[in-house]
């Protein structure tokens, strides 16, 4: 028979705005399919009109620029609420994902629940990912780089750094245990967690493989993502515009929406790939598999250290090669020269170079279909949740006393071969 396990998860947004939201909200949904009880709690920031998946929120930080800095660091509203919700509920297990809209209360709040985080990219605690959570404004040139800090980004920087970082290190101290969705993510947050065992965990967003034949009559490189300056899409328009001078043949698809795409509107129009290049603007889930379907090759030209790129494994499972950016964990994703390529992030001469030596070759493109169908398997949902009640299991007395009684987990720390 099996033993019920009550999950709290906590996360930023109760609504689907990225992986990280995508990801909590399948471990609900097959949580509860498999008889355990889940409620999720997250702040009602950007949540108008949204289709939440949360059950409870806190108020997003709000005010002047002095009340926002003393919430961030401290926020009782999410303190409160967090400990009626533990008192409440009573879950057995505390699964946080990202947090800082919460401020290091949320951690304080669940008390001395077994506890687990997800880090799933640049949080305020994560040193060496700390300059991904500034804002590009701070930055001379939007480079990123420490030294091109404008004053206001320095500032903000020496602010996280050695005050609000040290206040999240303090309640993380808790956590019994971290789980990462990569084995870069791993290796970067090790020393923010030096007593804390860390798990690579990767995420499984994937309920079948369905790869389809490649398409080749009209060749096309496909994008989907924020249409941010994180994900680098100024570079692949400028490496599709070497590619569609030298094969006009050669079609871009665009998928997404953010702050960006004026610019980058104006940037095709400027390259002269008006006719070619087309921005489409966010889909539904169900024309998203068409957009797969259509395309040749996936890109994911991002310049920031994306954790893994869920939309990489999509493509995988849609059997379509992937062209990224050597950068965060999108290579682990990748087996160079079979199921897709990399370039250095910003380098649009070899990102057209690494979308060429795809696009184009047939035998090339129905191998990959093949391989990377295979690959994708490693990220199916089923796996995944099971590998995470595992996890669960670990920290939690009674889960692990009742482990015969639950599905046998596929196992963790899964790579892709």
């Amino acid at each position: 028979m099996q033993v019920v396990v009550k999950v709290l998860q906590v996360i930023d947004l109760g609504y689907e705005a990225g992986g990280a939201e995508k990801i909590a909200r399948i471990i609900r949904d097959r949580l509860q399919q498999l008889g355990h009880e889940v409620f999720v709690l997250s702040t009602d920031m950007n949540s108008a009109g949204r289709q939440m998946f949360a059950d409870a929120t806190v108020p997003a930080v709000s005010g002047s620029a002095l009340v926002r800095l003393g919430r961030y660091f401290w926020n009782y509203g999410a303190y409160r609420t967090m400990r009626d919700i533990v008192r409440d509920f009573n879950p057995d297990v505390v699964h946080f994902h990202t947090i800082c809209e919460f401020s290091p209360s949320i951690l304080w709040g669940a008390g001395r629940r077994p506890a687990i985080l997800t880090v799933h990219g640049p949080e305020e605690f994560t040193l060496k990912l700390l300059p991904w959570v500034l804002p590009r404004s701070d930055y001379r040139h939007g480079s990123y780089r420490l030294d091109d800090l404008r004053l206001v980004g320095r500032l903000r920087y020496l602010y996280l750094r050695y005050l609000q970082r040290p206040a999240y290190l303090l309640a993380l101290r808790r956590l019994a245990m971290v789980a990462a969705p990569s084995q870069f993510v791993a290796r970067v947050i090790a020393g923010d967690f030096r007593r804390t065992p860390v798990r690579v965990l990767y995420p499984g967003t994937i309920e079948a493989v369905h790869p389809s034949a490649p398409q080749t009559q009209r060749p096309t490189v496909l994008f989907v993502g924020r249409l941010e300056a994180v994900k680098g899409v100024e570079y692949l328009l400028k490496a599709f515009a070497h590619v569609s001078q030298r094969h006009p043949e050669a079609r871009l698809r665009v998928v997404g929406e953010g702050s960006q795409r004026e610019a980058l509107e104006a940037l095709a129009r400027d390259l002269d790939l008006g006719e070619v290049a087309e921005f489409t603007g966010w889909v539904t889930s169900a024309h998203l598999g068409r957009e797969y379907a259509g395309a040749t090759v996936v890109a994911i030209p991002s310049v920031a250290p994306e954790a893994l790129a869920l939309v990489g494994v999509e493509a995988l499972a849609s059997g379509r090669p992937v062209i990224g950016s050597k950068v965060g964990g999108i290579p682990e994703l990748i087996q160079c020269g079979v199921t897709g390529a990399v370039a250095e992030p910003g380098d649009d001469v070899g990102l057209a170079a690494a979308i060429e030596s795809f696009l184009f070759d047939a035998a090339k493109l129905e191998k990959a279909a093949r391989v990377a169908a295979v690959r994708a398997r490693d990220f199916l949902v089923d796996s995944f949740v099971d590998s995470q009640l595992r996890l669960y299991r670990e920290i939690v007395p009674a889960a692990s006393r009742s482990a015969s009684a639950m599905p046998e987990p596929s196992g963790l720390d899964r790579r892709p071969n």
